[in-house]
């Protein structure tokens, strides 16, 4: 072991069991490899309680902040619906807090973030994704304007369907279906009014075929509209990717699966992991994927990404649904994605590929207050 003059930092909340606890575990990986390891959550980093680092150079991973994101913004009785854009202010005010907070307290370290705090925040918005991707002509839905119910109805026909997403969402919280005969949400809609449940689970699908109310309110929220992908079916299920990529090299393939009359893939709406499929498809059409997730992690500046491609029914072409700074993490018995990230350092180190920087040199923005909130609400 070639000791190194660098030490892995992870910033997250024991609540993640689905990417920081993981992580965590393998810390043996990175020291294996000659990295030194320290962890601490968010409160007490934005608290200045910061864990003693020897080494000069500095890897921070940034994990999804749970104890501030249930604290401050998806709290009991928050005001609007999911996904709107009280969150993404709030989101982003935090990860300028964290950035400064870096500066302070690090400021005699060089730095690598894995990915940038800025990024963090800017990036849970899907429609800067979708605008930044599409000046590059990267292959996406068709994404409409309508705020109309009658342009919304005039759109559906047999072979045209429409996804509505809450703007500032994650997880296929906020979904809604819609089809010429089959309308579908997992937003509750009680007493004539949108509702949201608080939780990241059970998040049910309804049918609310022709509840104009229900649409009607819909279309005043931070909402987007995109065609709906006639999507690839695999033995009666419908499948894709949630492709994993650091610093621009696709580490993972991890193809999803649902029931064809389920709305989303996602792990959390019920979806599963499906290895098989990558056997299934055609080589061409993998590495289609594979080239357009790199190409995409590039463009966008993010090291570690989670990047949902739907390959068409035809499997001629792929379209990007969404990208993933928070991807979440596959079982560690499907593919330990943190022993490969460790390894991928190595290979990254050994080359003479990690870039550091000093906290100064970043960019400088107007930060807000001095404090993370966890003191008072914001």
């Amino acid at each position: 072991m070639n000791k190194k003059n660098i030490t892995i930092l992870t910033i997250g909340d024991k609540s993640d069991y689905d990417s920081y606890q993981k992580f965590d575990r393998e810390k043996a990986s990175f020291i294996k490899y000659g990295f030194d390891y320290a962890t601490i959550d968010y409160k007490k980093f934005l608290n200045g309680k910061i864990p003693q680092i020897k080494t000069e150079k500095i890897i921070i991973f940034l994990f999804f902040p749970f104890s501030y994101w249930d604290k401050y913004i998806e709290y009991k009785n928050y005001r609007g619906i999911y996904g709107n854009r009280t969150f993404h202010r709030k989101f982003v005010r935090f990860w300028n807090l964290v950035e400064k907070k870096v500066k302070k307290h690090l400021a005699d370290k060089e730095i690598l973030f894995i990915n940038k705090p800025d990024l963090c925040g800017v990036y849970r918005d899907k429609m800067n994704i979708v605008e930044r991707l599409a000046k590059s002509h990267f292959p996406q839905p068709r994404l409409y304007k309508m705020s109309g119910i009658k342009e919304i109805q005039d759109k559906l026909t047999n072979t045209h369907q429409l996804f509505l997403k809450p703007r500032y969402g994650s997880m296929g919280k906020g979904i809604t279906f819609l089809s010429r005969t089959n309308w579908q949400t997992n937003f509750i809609f009680r007493n004539n009014k949108i509702v949201s449940r608080r939780s990241d689970h059970g998040w049910k699908f309804r049918d609310i075929t022709g509840n104009l109310s229900f649409l009607r309110q819909l279309l005043k929220k931070d909402i987007l509209i995109e065609e709906a992908v006639d999507q690839l079916i695999l033995n009666g299920d419908k499948a894709d990717f949630r492709i994993y990529t650091f610093f621009n090299k696709v580490i993972y393939i991890y193809p999803r699966e649902n029931a064809l009359d389920k709305v989303t893939t996602n792990i959390s709406q019920g979806g599963w992991g499906a290895p098989e499929v990558l056997k299934i498809l055609p080589q061409h059409l993998i590495l289609k994927a594979k080239t357009v997730a790199t190409e995409i992690s590039k463009t966008l500046g993010i090291n570690l990404a989670g990047i949902d491609i739907i390959p068409d029914r035809n499997c001629k072409d792929v379209h990007v649904i969404d990208v993933n700074v928070f991807s979440g993490f596959p079982k560690r018995k499907t593919f330990n994605l943190a022993r490969s990230l460790a390894e991928e350092l190595e290979r990254l180190h050994h080359k003479g590929m990690l870039r550091f920087t000093s906290p100064f040199l970043l960019t400088e923005r107007h930060f807000g207050a001095e404090r993370a909130g966890f003191n008072k609400r914001k």
